[in-house]
């Protein structure tokens, strides 16, 4: 055969075979118990055409470490334009984001060791508002259960539970108008009352209240020798202070899951408030001062400051006033004066509970009528920036709820909301309004908690 017809024969064999590439399906012919296979166009294409060098795959190691940080460059990214940019960040002076290192440590060891927030503020934050929504958020993640401290001796009510008594106490406050002590010593929350009857105590979770402070474990009253307290036919008695704090526990543990309680009291001492809270996790105390400008805290003793503070282990105390300033602080020079008083208290408070971090929340938007029409006060913005130099300087973080809630003119549109997230008044938000800024201030708080785990290195949850 000719060399011709040998590469006619050749070309007419690889057509055939190209012809049975087409013909015969990808999954083959079959026939019985047998399969009849042929390689595919694109397989007979690769043996005739032999591929390039295969590259060395990767070395896992190298490509992990590689992949981890392009993931934390890109993480990190995210967190710096939030920390620059975002109008809920939480401002630290000097940029010092690792001054709530030591609160977020107590978070992820609350299961162990329980941890206590105090919410101190105006009437912004009275019935349990913006707070509830904080403690519920942290309870689901961080453990824990009740509403933390309440006062005693009288009707009480917030969006978590509602108190009644069947007394009407002698009470002292160091705030706002009512009764004055000589000796300071108003308790943790600035109130007390001079229990001298007897007082039977009822309280119960309010059917709105579907998150873990419906529940508590403990009931724990605060109060100076002389009280007795019964409780599910089981007697207690304050037992006389110790030290100079002139503060007496009785704990009262309670069956898991309660939602409710009723005690009776009676003796003659004084009574500083009472917690209802789990064995464990994260607690939070409301503190609502109607009227207060924050510049009381140097008239509370010190030492109960102190005890409550080491006792309940105290790890964030969170200050929010400012708006029962705004109408009267007017002028540069008085507002200067009201940036130095409150730089005084937080000094005071940072003396007392060295282990706390302190975090001051500024104003909402305010509206006042101006030519008719509601609109911010002129002077808010300067409000605002001397709170977060007094914060600074006094070294406490800064909370911005005036940018966070959309600054100037936002009060009004808050109102005009449908629902409404604020009153008519133009100042205090709604219970929907309070949630929202609640779920803010958690949301901005966990962006820097997750930044404190990526920096140790901690798993992602």
């Amino acid at each position: 055969m000719t060399r011709y017809g040998i590469l006619l024969f050749l070309l007419s064999v690889y057509a055939m075979l190209a012809g049975v590439c087409f013909l015969i399906p990808e999954g083959g012919i079959t026939a019985g118990p047998c399969t009849l296979g042929f390689p595919s166009p694109a397989e007979l294409r690769s043996s005739l055409v032999p591929d390039k060098d295969p590259q060395p795959a990767p070395d896992p190691e190298q490509l992990i470490k590689e992949r981890m940080a392009s993931i934390r460059n890109a993480e990190q990214r995210r967190f710096d334009e939030y920390f620059e940019n975002n109008p809920a960040r939480l401002h630290f002076p000097d940029g010092d984001i690792s001054m709530f290192d030591p609160f977020f440590r107590s978070l992820d060891d609350a299961r162990a060791r329980r941890m206590r927030i105090l919410h101190y503020g105006d009437s912004q934050i009275e019935e349990d508002r913006i707070t509830s929504t904080v403690r519920a958020r942290l309870q689901e993640r961080f453990g824990g259960g009740g509403p933390g401290l309440l006062p005693f001796g009288r009707p009480y009510y917030t969006l978590c539970f509602s108190q009644s008594s069947t007394a009407e106490l002698c009470r002292y406050l160091a705030f706002g108008e009512g009764n004055r002590r000589s000796d300071s010593k108003y308790g943790i929350m600035g109130q007390c009352v001079r229990l001298d009857t007897s007082v039977f105590t009822s309280l119960n979770a309010t059917k709105g209240n579907k998150g873990p402070s419906r529940y508590f474990r403990r009931m724990t009253m605060l109060s100076g020798g002389g009280v007795k307290l019964k409780c599910n036919g089981r007697q207690y008695t304050a037992e006389s202070p110790s030290g100079s704090s002139g503060v007496a526990r009785i704990t009262v543990d309670l069956p898991d899951s309660s939602y409710n309680v009723r005690f009776s009291t009676w003796g003659y001492g004084d009574i500083y408030g009472f917690q209802l809270d789990d064995t464990l996790g994260v607690c939070m105390d409301n503190i609502p001062m109607r009227g207060c400008s924050g510049t009381i805290f140097t008239r509370i003793s010190s030492a109960q400051l102190k005890e409550y503070a080491e006792n309940d282990n105290v790890r964030l105390v969170i200050l929010q006033f400012g708006g029962n300033a705004m109408p009267y602080r007017r002028t540069g020079k008085s507002i200067s004066e009201y940036k130095q008083s409150l730089e005084k208290q937080i000094r005071y408070l940072h003396s007392v509970m060295p282990d706390a971090c302190i975090l001051f929340i500024g104003p909402s938007d305010m509206s006042t009528s101006i030519s008719g029409r509601m609109k911010t006060y002129p002077h808010l913005p300067m409000m605002v920036d001397s709170l977060r130099a007094a914060a600074f300087d006094a070294g406490a973080a800064y909370w911005d709820m005036y940018s966070a809630m959309g600054g100037e003119g936002s009060m009004a549109e808050w109102v005009k909301a449908k629902p409404a997230l604020a009153g008519s008044d133009h100042v205090h938000f709604t219970p929907l309004g309070a949630e929202a800024v609640g779920n803010m201030l958690y949301e901005s708080l966990m962006v820097y908690y997750e930044y404190y785990r990526m920096r140790k290195g901690a798993p992602a949850e």
